[in-house]
């Protein structure tokens, strides 16, 4: 027997209405994938309903994916609805944004990669960072309509903590943060990366090197996090703490790097840093042209160590090491999050991705898609 969905004595809904009670029951397992709904004229005295009003309730749940018809043998929950397959990544910005930078690529790589091997879909919603955003309606559409299993943000929505999609959530919801929190969003954070275990391991890459003076070229937002954390892991790694080697460029004029590097190069040769990370991949092509301009020859007069998060089409012009973050195992974590979420498990507690070197890429590939 086709289970029953609703026992009400209220005055007929609207198809909106019996649209969003057929979403609630798929959602939450009192209609299985699979499963037959009743016939239309069981509907109609179930939800107290025309006809009309039905069919066009059913014709919306077909459009979305929810259900599927059969003809003469009914219509049947999808074996993928989207409500338990389809997940939701929202990026702040656009491609053609100031700010797009090279996480999101790796976000978009790794998406790519992910999808090949998982059963889920997941759709990229573009230009989400304030409430004003045009595209934070269709976000906020889409999450009332149940059309996404869960939500992910690239980064915390700080701007959108105030709106009713993050102070009363509808679907599961995580975000991908490094630093320090805020407590409006500590319950969102699934993952972030470990930035101290970064300068670590460029510290170690560029001792092995030979490297006796390091410097650092870094974001400005960076700093804070730096000036924390950061000179006790060098000087843990053998290398005396130079505040002058230690140089920031803003994201909206990266290309100053270039500048930033040459004026650090410009130092009496055994005076200026032989060992050099670059911690930011937005700034390695600027850094690398401005060592380029200065002669440095890289490898010999300085090595360098580069922040990369992976997978990354990006080539540099110069021999570097990489000292990489894995994109991939954001989107894994965030995934497996938000599923225990929807399973009623809010426990997971936040990972703190660790840097790794290039070796160590293959072998981890394998293990975050297994």
């Amino acid at each position: 027997m086709p289970p029953t969905l609703i026992s009400t004595t209220r005055q007929a809904p609207k198809h909106n209405g019996i649209t969003d009670k057929l979403r609630s029951a798929i959602a939450r397992g009192k209609l299985k994938p699979g499963d037959r709904l009743p016939v239309r004229t069981e509907l109609e005295s179930q939800l107290k309903a025309s006809r009309m009003t039905v069919q066009k309730a059913l014709d919306e749940l077909i459009r979305d994916g929810f259900v599927i018809s059969k003809g003469k043998l009914g219509t049947f929950v999808s074996d993928t609805p989207p409500c338990l397959n389809h997940y939701g990544l929202v990026l702040p910005h656009s491609p053609t944004h100031p700010r797009w930078n090279g996480y999101y690529d790796a976000l978009l790589l790794s998406l790519h990669e992910l999808n090949e091997v998982l059963q889920s879909q997941i759709q990229i919603y573009y230009s989400v960072d304030l409430p004003t955003d045009e595209n934070f309606l269709q976000l906020c559409q889409d999450v009332h309509a149940r059309r996404l299993a869960g939500l992910m943000f690239a980064e915390g929505p700080v701007e959108l903590t105030e709106t009713d999609l993050i102070c009363n959530p509808k679907i599961p919801m995580v975000a991908s943060m490094s630093g320090k929190g805020r407590p409006n969003l500590d319950h969102l954070v699934s993952s972030g990366f470990d930035f101290v275990s970064g300068y670590d391991l460029a510290c170690k890459i560029l001792k092995e090197q030979g490297a006796k003076r390091l410097g650092v070229i870094m974001l400005t937002k960076a700093r804070e996090i730096f000036e924390e954390s950061i000179p006790e892991v060098i000087k843990a790694n053998g290398f005396d703490y130079n505040p002058i080697f230690y140089q920031t460029t803003p994201m909206e004029h990266r290309d100053e790097a270039s500048h930033v590097v040459r004026l650090m190069m410009s130092l009496p040769k055994d005076q200026r840093p032989d060992g050099l990370y670059i911690s930011d991949d937005n700034l390695v092509p600027a850094v690398c042209r401005g060592l380029i301009e200065a002669g440095i020859r890289v490898g010999k007069d300085l090595h360098v160590a580069t922040h990369r998060n992976y997978p990354s089409q990006a080539q540099d012009m110069l021999p570097t090491h990489d000292v990489i973050f894995d994109v991939r195992q954001l989107l894994s974590i965030s995934l497996k999050r938000l599923e225990a979420k929807r399973m009623g498990d809010p426990s997971m507690k936040p990972v703190k991705i660790k840097a790794i070197r290039a070796c160590e890429v293959q072998e981890l590939k394998q293990e975050t898609l297994s």
